[in-house]
């Protein structure tokens, strides 16, 4: 069957297609299928370029309206973008648009016909419709403007373009996500992009694992303290290689690849450091890119001794000390031991809703001016109250910090030891230069056991010389913190060389207790969230805490921090909600718990066929479940905030899955600034952005400074050292000086 010629001739003039200025059209409210303003004005920006790049290809669809004006029935985007270009100056008011006239009553049934049959392109066409034109000889940029996206979308779109074809070919089937998609394009190598994907389990096939993978083996410039203190310019000037991933939002974030150049960068910049040190005395002088603590576990450590306070030091430490009692109680009268924590005031609360329930009992406007009163009142007071707790904390931290100087000067190293002892400079956590004092090699413990037994029969004989007929005074056996002398030769102990005995500064603790367990129950959580994804941890960690028990020597674990694990079955992750009572709306929270629900779905409901159910699943789903069962058991929340991360009993854990508390956690007004002083508010935001922005913080109010630096650090991603970790890295660098 054929169309006749005078068929076709009359389709033809059925059918008018013509050109119309653009002032004469107008969108159709009658005969528009897709509903106005359902397009983002980035889209029509996008559709603006395009045009203005091309010319309209394909045309519009009206119908006749009043007044000489035609409606716009499919087409609206095309005709916003024309209004936007318009409105630009870019093109004339009535720039002559095709478009397809229609019958009035053929209108909606063409719009709807335009929309309901528009296949999308595919974004992988997308992507090689993009190479081809950069293959063809456009400019990166003249892309960018024909499309209305800046330069780094089509860079991106070229990565994308360039993964693996294979990979592009399981994108296309939907057997890969965008997502994923983006994090296997973030490397160049098709043989990592595809070992990378096949390599991990289709339900751990994640955008951040697929990262963690492609990245093993190179340093994170935003990450790693090494990386921080030599600088992204200085490896790369030194030919170090990089990569950058295009798609992280972080577009100063490197990734460094030669992690033993990156050390070796380190090792040279700390040189300096390290001959200031090594002029004060000491034997030996290692420099090291970090301290790795296995290397030097034989090795002792030399404790300062603490010199005598003089009358002056003794009496101003007796009046801070005081001075700090004496304002530690004025505001625990204020406010109450526990008072402005986490979880406080809910007493208050109940009081006043049950007066303001009596109060409900009153005839309308009887007693407003006395409630006015009162209210007004109770404003002012709170006022007074919270600058008068404001002014005790300032007074509180700075006579902490000048007892705490005051102590530090007291403790001095011994010289005549110090010639038996070195030390070891390296790249601390906060990226700055360290330095760990006073070890001793295995070698040198018995020279310096003779040389600490000279030194102390010659203070002996110098003090039975020098006491006369008052007798002779051993300083060392005195208890007195202020006039004692210790001077750190205790040989005949166990812990000879171990840490210092001083006597322990009287100071005001930075976190309270009720913080520092919501802080560390929130590191807890976090870590049994990321756990639930990472099967080969939890079995690695597992396996370690039974060996550790059950084949490794007791006295192994008297020094550690403790194990992450608890084996009695006991589930760590209920009661952390005690702890921190806002940890139930917190996203590692919720996720554990939709895992628990998970498997409280799929396991029988008697004790006894659990075994037989496990036996009768595959071993992928087995391990699944122990995964979940051993984050449900870690354990680690702590009263007093220890002295560093590694000293938490989840410090290697954490290390082990790269925790990153800013995905599970932030600091805000509710969750931390308003549970410190202002004192340390302004330290916090001195310490991320500067005094500039710390200044206008201390002239105000408590609750307006916690809601302010809430403000300023909403974006840095400040965590407190509590919830710190301390990156996991393999052990490298240099010596310097003596045997070193």
């Amino acid at each position: 069957m054929k169309i006749s010629k005078a068929e076709i001739a009359a389709i033809i003039d059925a059918s008018c297609r013509t050109f119309i200025p653009l002032h004469q059209l107008v969108l159709s409210k009658d005969y528009q299928a897709r509903p106005a303003g359902s397009t983002s004005r980035l889209s029509i920006e996008e559709l603006a370029a395009s045009i203005q790049a091309c010319g309209v290809l394909q045309n519009l669809i009206v119908i006749k309206g009043a007044r000489n004006l035609y409606e716009v029935c499919a087409g609206g985007r095309r005709l916003q973008a024309l209004g936007l270009l318009a409105s630009a100056g870019t093109l004339p008011e009535n720039v002559p648009v095709p478009v397809l006239v229609v019958a009035a009553e053929h209108g909606l049934i063409a719009s709807l016909s335009e929309n309901a049959f528009h296949v999308p392109m595919h974004p992988a066409d997308e992507f090689e419709a993009f190479a081809k034109l950069l293959a063809q000889g456009r400019s990166l940029e003249d892309v960018a403007a024909a499309f209305g996206v800046t330069p780094l979308v089509v860079k991106r779109r070229m990565r994308l373009a360039a993964v693996s074809p294979k990979l592009i070919a399981e994108f296309r089937q939907g057997r890969i996500s965008m997502d994923c998609l983006m994090a296997l394009a973030s490397v160049d190598d098709h043989t990592r992009q595809e070992q990378a994907w096949e390599g991990l389990d289709a339900w751990s096939r994640q955008p951040d694992h697929l990262r963690r993978v492609l990245s093993q083996g190179e340093v994170e410039s935003d990450r790693s303290p090494v990386a921080k203190y030599v600088g992204v310019k200085a490896y790369e000037k030194a030919g170090g290689p990089s990569r950058r991933d295009l798609f992280s939002d972080n577009d100063k974030k490197v990734y460094l690849l030669d992690a033993v150049l990156l050390d070796q960068l380190a090792v040279a910049k700390l040189q300096r450091k390290a001959r200031q040190i090594l002029a004060e005395g000491w034997k030996w002088v290692e420099v090291r890119a970090r301290f790795v603590h296995d290397e030097y576990a034989r090795h002792g450590e030399l404790r300062k001794s603490r010199r005598p306070a003089n009358d002056t030091e003794a009496a101003e430490l007796a009046v801070l000390e005081g001075r700090l009692a004496a304002l530690t109680r004025k505001l625990q009268a204020l406010d109450g031991v526990e008072g402005n924590e986490l979880g406080e005031g809910d007493g208050e609360q109940a009081e006043q809703a049950d007066q303001d329930g009596r109060n409900d009992d009153a005839l309308p406007g009887e007693g407003d001016d006395e409630q006015l009163e009162v209210d007004l009142q109770g404003d002012l007071q709170g006022d007074m109250e919270a600058d008068l707790e404001s002014a005790l904390e300032s007074e509180c931290d700075a006579a902490s910090a000048a007892i705490a100087a005051l102590h530090e000067s007291l403790s001095v190293w011994q010289t005549e030891l110090m010639a038996f002892a070195g030390c070891v400079v390296y790249v601390d956590a906060d990226a700055s230069p360290a330095v760990r004092y006073g070890l001793i090699r295995p070698e040198d413990r018995n020279e310096l056991a003779r040389a600490a037994q000279a030194v102390r029969a010659s203070r002996l004989a110098a003090g039975d010389q020098g006491c006369g007929s008052d007798g002779a005074h051993d300083s060392h056996d005195s208890h007195d913190p202020h006039g004692g002398h210790d001077d750190g030769l205790d040989f005949d102990d166990a812990d000879a060389f171990g840490t210092s005995s001083d006597s322990v500064p009287k100071v005001r603790p930075v976190h309270s207790e009720r913080l520092t367990r919501n802080l560390t129950a929130h590191r807890v959580a976090a870590i049994q969230a990321e756990l639930l994804d990472r099967p080969e941890v939890a079995l690695a960690t597992l396996t370690a805490q039974l060996a550790g028990k059950l084949l490794l020597d007791g006295y192994q674990h008297v020094h550690t921090s403790g194990d992450p694990l608890t084996f009695s079955a006991t589930d760590t992750h209920g009661p952390l909600s005690s702890d921190a009572p806002d940890i139930v709306s917190s996203p590692a929270w919720l996720a554990v718990e939709a895992q628990r629900q998970f498997w409280r779905d799929q396991l029988p409901a008697e004790a006894q066929a659990l075994l037989p159910w496990m036996l009768a699943q595959d071993a992928a789903m087995v391990t699944k479940l122990l995964t979940f069962l051993v984050a449900s058991s870690v354990s680690g929340v702590y009263a007093a905030e220890p002295e560093s991360p590694r000293c938490q009993r989840t410090e290697g854990l954490a290390q082990a899955l790269e925790l990153d508390m800013r995905k599970w956690w932030q600091a805000s007004a509710a969750s931390y600034f308003s549970h410190v002083s202002k004192a340390r508010i302004a330290q916090v935001v001195h310490e991320v952005l500067g005094a500039q922005a710390a200044a206008p913080l201390q002239q105000l109010k408590k609750e307006a400074a916690a809601a302010g630096a809430q403000q300023v650090l909403a974006s840095t991603g400040w965590l407190p050292q509590v919830l710190r970790v301390t990156p996991m890295m393999s052990p490298a660098g240099g010596a310097m000086g003596g045997a070193a």
